[in-house]
């Protein structure tokens, strides 16, 4: 591996993709061609963690490096892009940028983004649904009288969460007042927290490109359940919206009026999730300002012909992006399947030959060779794609409940297949 920092006679231009916590879920490659770019990932993380296990994809460098060596390298080519989608390098991304002189990409007010009460707090100045919340400033305090204030603010359940964090870390849902208490004990004297209303409803997501200024809609979808409980067997997962329809069409006005509220100066793939209540309000429970996590980028190249995570990497090296096309007639989803403890793979399910659904399925390592760990793991995910989208349905319906794996009783001996509790 050449040192990154010793700069580069090579004529392609240098892109470095800053990575920390978030994996990179396509290929560098697939937005910066190698015979046009010279890509360096750039992380202070395990190099290993740089991809996740299911993308097929190798870069010239992976340089591990702390953050206070960051500017150093991205300086030794001079005019080197600067790009990231993980949401733990965002902010540093828009820095080192500015201090390279490269064109602003990101949000000029990306705390907006970032900051799930300011977020909550600029939606809800714009006339834009949020749930009720609770940010507990300057710092989480263990009293009665703190967790009745939670109970009379949010009701129950109340859903803690960090104000910035990403992909559900360090969410809960507290069911009583006992529950919102113990959480506090647990978490007495420490800052950066919030707790929302439980917004009971379907929970949807919709995603566009902005271009300074300019939303283009991409593509709406619903979720499968809640984006929780994974680590209780919970199969995960979701599938599109036809982009015609008035569940889309309300979505994209709906985020729209979020990237008109936080800032849609940039150039960048805008990703928010809501709940439609019973009485057909949409609520925004979340925006970032980055391509979504799970499958949902690839489910809009299927949709829509955009790979979101692609086309936000290219969005910000200033590189044209395709305009979304919402009328293929295409539609996909996409389920995570845990493995629990002492499972392992059985093989494809016989249900799957019998569906009209194209059905794409990589077995995670976890999965492959056995969970020998003690906690649930992501064991497979599975791509469905058809083209009505009331069959892609009932296709989804029948692979969640398939048995995928297997319990081993004793060394070499695989017993009755199940499907994973909790769904």
């Amino acid at each position: 591996m050449r040192d990154a920092s010793a700069g580069s006679s090579d004529a392609r231009p240098r892109v470095v993709v800053l990575h920390s916590r978030q994996p990179l879920t396509t290929n560098p490659a697939e937005a910066f061609p190698p015979d046009r770019f010279e890509v360096v990932v750039l992380t202070d993380a395990d190099p290993a963690t740089v991809f996740r296990e299911d993308v097929e994809a190798s870069v010239e460098q992976v340089v591990h490096a702390g953050r206070d060596e960051w500017e150093s390298i991205v300086r030794s080519a001079p005019g080197a892009e600067v790009v990231s989608n993980d949401e733990y390098c965002l902010v540093e991304c828009a820095r080192l940028r500015a201090a390279t002189g490269l064109p602003a990409r990101h949000p000029a007010h990306l705390d907006g983004y970032r900051d799930k009460v300011l977020m909550k707090r600029r939606l809800e100045a714009a006339g834009v649904p949020v749930p009720r919340y609770l940010a507990f400033e300057p710092a989480v305090t263990s009293s009665r009288a703190l967790a009745d204030c939670v109970v009379a603010t949010v009701g129950l359940p109340a859903v803690v969460k960090p104000r910035r964090e990403a992909n559900s870390r360090g969410v809960e849902v507290l069911s009583d007042v006992e529950a919102v208490l113990g959480w506090l004990v647990r978490h007495d004297g420490e800052t950066g927290w919030q707790v929302d209303e439980f917004v009971d409803g379907p929970l949807g997501h919709v995603n566009a490109l902005v271009r300074q200024g300019d939303v283009r809609p991409v593509q709406a979808g619903r979720y499968l359940g809640p984006l929780l409980g994974f680590e209780r067997g919970r199969v995960l997962g979701g599938w599109t919206l036809p982009a015609d329809s008035p569940q889309a069409v309300v979505a994209h006005e709906l985020n729209e009026r979020v990237v008109r509220a936080l800032g849609a100066d940039g150039d960048f793939v805008v990703h928010t999730e809501f709940a439609t209540t019973p009485d057909g309000r949409l609520v925004v429970l979340e925006t970032a300002a980055r391509a979504p996590g799970a499958a949902v980028s690839e489910l809009a190249r299927v949709h829509a012909g955009v790979q979101l995570e692609v086309a936000h990497l290219r969005l910000q090296a200033g590189l044209p992006v395709a305009e979304p096309d919402r009328t293929s007639g295409r539609h996909a989803a996409w389920l995570w399947l845990p493995v629990l403890p002492g499972q392992r793979w059985a093989g494809t399910p016989e249900v799957v030959a019998g569906l009209g659904s194209d059905v794409e399925v990589h077995v995670f390592r976890a999965g492959r060779d056995g969970n020998v760990g003690t906690d649930v793991r992501l064991g497979a995910a599975v791509l469905v794609t058809r083209t009505d989208p009331g069959e892609l349905a009932h296709d989804v319906d029948v692979l969640r409940r398939a048995p995928w794996f297997r319990t081993a009783d004793a060394p070499g001996g695989l017993l009755s297949a199940r499907a994973a509790p909790g769904l």
